[in-house]
């Protein structure tokens, strides 16, 4: 009887990391933008693509690829390719090779298929940064990418240096649409006007909703979209004028809250959080307010003013139950006719 050798290859989630990477067309755009050298014995845009279903099936570091890969089916560019070509030394020189090349083009023509191929709804944009923590020494950082600066760490390690990273995704799905890298000193309230122009010529609109934090509410902010007739949703800081006038104001007063919708909990089984409204008078600008009131957020408030007082603590004005409105932290500021 003839005899068959068998060999087997880990499939996972792979086969479908490759479907969707297929559909952005990524190895086109990594060889079109990484070309690699005549000859080479793997391209730039392969290792690229190895390196993308890397992170997103498991992120491990560079000298572990080459392991990772073998286990799987070699498929992940136009033709095969050998988990032995991709070991740490080619890795490094692909990556050195993207960082050299126009990422943002690549990154527009990745974010124009990805709005194409899935239909994305680019009505409402949301942004956020974070900071990227840097451990060790950088003796020879290259001149021309970003500072790494010490900041407001948000890993809370201030003692190390950082750059800060924003992100702009879609309300439909999260799929992020682009990215910018600054300084690891950069206060997110400069931000803004540059990525929401980006933003514009990216959508080729300026008609879609600009969703970000409380850094965004700077007048310079609101005014520079405004003018340009965009929208935008923001958070009020609570040291604003209009916040502190509507705490007085509950002082003496009942605000006359519009239920607005009920949804379940996504942290306690079986419990439903409801939400309430109330529009104060518009800003000087025109700008409308609209506070919201969350039942989970007055529960949370109940349960910490208890564990305060079941330890002694002494109560801060903003912890007396008395002075302190039951209204969620997010304060809303829309250009919403």
């Amino acid at each position: 009887m003839e005899q068959f050798e068998a060999q087997f290859n880990q499939v996972d989630v792979l086969p479908m990391v490759k479907h969707y990477m297929d559909e952005l067309h990524l190895f086109n755009l990594f060889t079109k933008y990484v070309p690699g050298a005549p000859n080479s014995l793997a391209e730039h845009a392969e290792s690229l693509c190895v390196l993308t279903a890397n992170i997103i099936c498991e992120n491990k570091p560079l000298y572990k690829i080459q392991d990772w890969l073998a286990k799987y089916s070699d498929d992940l560019a136009a033709e095969p390719v050998e988990a032995k070509l991709f070991n740490d030394d080619r890795l490094a020189r692909s990556l050195s090779a993207l960082f050299e090349a126009d990422r943002h083009s690549l990154m527009t023509e990745a974010s124009a298929n990805a709005i194409a191929t899935h239909d994305l709804l680019t009505d409402e944009v949301h942004n956020d940064s974070t900071t990227v923590t840097f451990i060790g020494k950088y003796d020879n950082p290259d001149p021309q990418a970003v500072k790494l600066k010490h900041g407001h760490n948000k890993d809370f390690r201030p003692d190390c240096k950082q750059v800060v990273f924003g992100l702009n995704i879609t309300s439909d799905g999260h799929v992020p649409l682009s990215y910018e890298l600054f300084d690891g000193n950069t206060c997110d309230d400069v931000t803004h006007i540059p990525n929401w122009n980006g933003l514009r010529a990216l959508l080729g609109k300026e008609q879609f909703i600009y969703v970000a934090d409380c850094k965004l509410c700077g007048q310079d902010n609101l005014d520079h979209i405004d003018k340009n007739g965009g929208l935008f949703i923001t958070i009020v800081p609570k040291g604003r004028k209009e916040v502190k006038l509507f705490y007085q104001y509950l002082k003496k007063n009942d605000a006359e809250w519009k239920h607005v919708f009920v949804t379940e909990s996504s942290r306690k089984k079986n419990k439903l959080n409801t939400y309430k409204t109330y529009e104060a008078e518009p800003t000087q600008k025109g700008y409308r307010i609209i506070f919201v009131h969350s039942s989970a957020k007055q529960d949370d408030d109940k349960g910490r003013r208890q564990k305060n007082r079941n330890c002694n603590t002494k109560l801060t004005p903003l912890d007396n139950p008395i002075l302190t409105p039951p209204v969620v932290k997010i304060i809303l500021l829309s250009l919403f006719i």
